[in-house]
């Protein structure tokens, strides 16, 4: 019978594990060989990867998974991690029933939440819960504040938004103007800009900024290039700009996190 992991349970040593009435925090590190059998989690969840790394497995994929990366699951979606590298380090964001019930949120839109912002949220947690442990409230704002309608077509919310949320994740590093945008996704550019924020918690600039500084973390961890270099290939104008917009999305100075 395949193993099923429960709340706050990783495969590793839990470092610290933080419960926040329906969301958990856990840093995970892994010193030693841990089990590569088919296994899956209890509550949908997500690891952001600060050190080492492996490959992970799932039914139909496979990918290397290293610092700065995160990967995502639903609830009792099987995997195996393999080629663990040691020492791993990971942070775990778990969100358990209770926080669906409490704000009414189907379980399905936890896969509706793009990559940048999980990452962002599960940083701003961990530097908010090494400040103030305990916060369940701002734990959970951190969190809601990813969350509006769902970026899906269907339900009341046009099919332009799904398309332009993967056109922003396609082309982030490009030069993309607002007639260029609604030209592609078949609107006019007063609807564009007047919907943007109902759909996507801020204006367009603010939201390709946090994607720039998503794609900013592996760079950073990578401990390989210098910030001027990172802050230039992630299309910020220069050093200070970048250190001043990762610092606003994620809690911490570029180079506190690469030292985290």
């Amino acid at each position: 019978m395949m193993e099923q992991l429960g709340s706050g349970t990783f495969l590793g040593k839990n470092k610290v594990n933080y419960h926040l009435s329906g969301i958990i925090l856990s840093e995970t590190v892994y010193h030693a060989a841990v089990s590569e059998e088919w296994h899956h989690h209890a509550n949908p969840h997500c690891s952001l990867v600060l050190e080492g790394g492996n490959l992970e497995h799932r039914r139909f994929s496979q990918q290397e998974v290293l610092p700065g990366k995160l990967v995502r699951y639903a609830s009792g979606e099987e995997h195996r991690n393999l080629q663990t590298l040691h020492p791993s380090r990971n942070l775990n964001l778990e969100v358990e029933p209770a926080f669906w019930r409490t704000y009414g949120l189907p379980e399905s839109s936890w896969d509706t939440l793009p990559e940048h912002a999980l990452q962002l949220a599960v940083l701003n947690l961990y530097k908010e819960c090494t400040l103030l442990p305990g916060h369940d409230t701002l734990a959970h704002t951190i969190l809601l504040q990813h969350w509006g309608p769902p970026v899906r077509a269907g339900k009341g919310t046009p099919s332009w938004v799904a398309r332009l949320q993967q056109l922003l994740h396609d082309r982030w590093d490009a030069p993309l103007s607002l007639n260029l945008l609604a030209e592609e996704i078949g609107i006019h550019p007063v609807t564009l800009s007047k919907y943007f924020p109902v759909y996507f918690q801020g204006t367009m600039a603010e939201y390709l900024r946090k994607i720039k500084v998503g794609k900013s973390l592996a760079l950073v961890r990578d401990k390989k290039q210098s910030l001027t270099a990172i802050a230039l290939q992630c299309g910020f104008f220069d050093q200070s700009h970048f250190i001043r917009n990762f610092k606003q999305y994620t809690g911490y100075l570029p180079g506190a996190f690469r030292k985290l």
